[in-house]
């Protein structure tokens, strides 16, 4: 019996018997997830309890695609105030979850037909979602420019004037209304809402002038509550934060509210970062004095967390707070390097300065502030920055003290979890399956040089990740899962060896 080795295929082999043994897969690079960014908040207009992706393309920046969804980022709300900075500072990949107070209302139009008695044919409503904003879409109707059609000319505040002429009401048509206007639009949505008219040309929606879309409403404020969210387990509704816990964990990497905090909100937000394995960013609830900064700072003792303190101004005016900022200069930097690396040159300054004393207790208390500095222009000039960089850990995963600010820097956490989180990409080949010898040396073999490209990176291009690794593998695994034991990472910068438990004791739930 002829055994093959790595045969991809036996075509074309002579008639036998074979035995073909595949080895697993063995490729010298794993690609690794990259940073996302995951924002909750009040936006001028856009879906509601829907996340939205939004990615740039070599045609579109990333705020360009934003600003179709949910306005223009020189609009008043937060998270358009948001758009500002993140176009500045050039973010390419990013999560975005709108959030409305109780009683929120998408602003609509019912076109009545041409029958003797006019019954409702056609509903027209804004593409992105409820809210006041949406008074100012329109729509006017027009005979077609063929016999038995009509013409809609919709228009929207931001995105100009949309004509589609020879409209149909008849679905087998090629010019079906519904089809033609869903599947074209940028900004409006249209339902058929089946009048009893006798036939298609009377169904048509009478000519009727430009009017406003109305009854959009941004409902009740919102509240802490709103921000939170809910999850409905019997119809899986999400909204609020919980809606970025409906998606794999393995995307979003960086979670912040936009421009809020409060007790029972931020501490939401340190358990989703402690469940998935990310880092969140909060403010210091209604604290605006150091004092009482510091007081709010003492209720948490996480490593999930970084606190950050004030709100900044772009060049252009937009205002943002410290937790929305620091998520920005984490994702746009490396992930090896703190985010004091970053220089922040579309910042123009700050609501509240800091002075030399306000900065050494916001330092001594692990809460992080953006400052200026020197530039590393080395012209003389100065850029904003953060002017510290840690999490709020307190203590250790075995309950003692830290006293090594080097171990609650954000960017050694930001680190683990990224590795911890490629480990299960890794492993994958050898999920769900029994663990042969063969399977186990595979196994290490990738691992291995996992790790070793994070220390001495294949590609000479590219900075070394990590200072040093040890790893134990357990050889009576039965099960990927249990076969790496335990995996210690030396950061640069940083004295001690870190554990990192991908045996079982990583917080982070992937599907895989």
């Amino acid at each position: 019996m002829p055994i093959l080795r790595g045969a991809k295929s036996l075509q074309g082999l002579p008639p036998n018997v074979y035995v073909n043994e595949l080895a697993p897969p063995q490729n010298e690079t794993v690609e690794l997830s990259s940073f996302v960014l995951g924002f909750i908040g009040a936006f001028d207009r856009g879906p509601v309890n829907q996340f939205v992706r939004i990615k740039q393309t070599p045609m579109n920046k990333l705020v360009d695609s934003a600003e179709i969804m949910f306005g223009l980022r020189d609009n008043l709300e937060k998270g358009n105030q948001l758009l500002d900075h993140i176009d500045r500072a050039r973010v390419t990949d990013a999560i975005f979850v709108r959030v409305l107070g109780d009683g929120h209302a998408t602003a609509g139009l019912e076109l009545d037909d041409r029958q003797t008695t006019p019954e409702a044919t056609l509903g027209i409503k804004p593409k992105a979602g409820p809210g006041e904003y949406a008074n100012v879409f329109s729509g006017e109707v027009q005979d077609g420019t063929e016999t038995g059609t009509f013409k809609l000319i919709l228009q929207s505040d931001i995105g100009g004037k949309e004509t589609y002429d020879n409209l149909s009401m008849d679905p087998k048509h090629e010019r079906y209304v519904v089809k033609v206007i869903n599947g074209t639009s940028a900004h409006f949505v249209v339902e058929d809402l089946k009048s009893s008219a006798a036939d298609f040309v009377t169904a048509r929606p009478a000519v009727k002038a430009n009017t406003q879309l109305t009854g959009g409403k941004n409902g009740a404020p919102i509240t802490e509550n709103d921000y939170i969210g809910t999850f409905d387990p019997g119809t899986g509704r999400r909204t609020g934060l919980k809606l970025l816990e409906g998606i794999p964990s393995t995307i979003v990497t960086d979670v912040a509210y936009i421009d809020f905090s409060s007790q029972k909100a931020d501490d939401a937000l340190r358990g989703f970062g402690e469940k998935y394995n990310v880092t969140t960013y909060i403010g210091t609830n209604t604290a605006n004095t150091v004092a009482a900064a510091i007081e709010y700072r003492k209720t948490f003792d996480t490593d999930h967390v970084q606190m950050t303190f004030g709100r900044y101004i772009s060049v252009t005016g937009q205002v943002i707070s410290g937790a929305c900022l620091s998520a920005i200069v984490h994702v746009i930097g490396e992930v090896e390097d703190s985010g004091l690396a970053v220089e922040c040159n579309w910042i123009a300054g700050a609501e509240q300065p800091i002075d030399f004393e306000m900065a050494t207790e916001l330092y001594k208390n692990q809460i992080a502030a953006f400052e200026l500095k020197p530039s590393a222009k080395g012209d003389g000039s100065t850029a904003w920055r953060m002017a510290n960089d840690y999490t709020l850990a307190q203590k250790d995963v075995e309950g003692n003290i830290i006293t090594d600010d080097e171990n609650r820097k954000v960017n050694r956490r930001r680190l683990n979890s990224w590795i911890e989180k490629s480990l299960f990409g890794v492993s994958a080949p050898w999920q769900g399956k029994a663990m042969t010898p063969k399977m186990k040396r595979a196994a290490e073999n990738r691992v291995r040089g996992f790790m070793d490209n994070l220390k001495t990176p294949i590609n000479p291009l590219e900075n070394p990740k990590i200072m040093d690794y040890s790893i134990k593998f357990n050889e009576q695994a039965q099960f990927i899962d249990q076969y790496v034991r335990d995996l210690k990472v030396q950061h640069f910068n940083t004295a001690e060896w870190v554990l990192i438990n991908f045996q079982g004791g990583t917080n982070v739930e992937v599907d895989v």
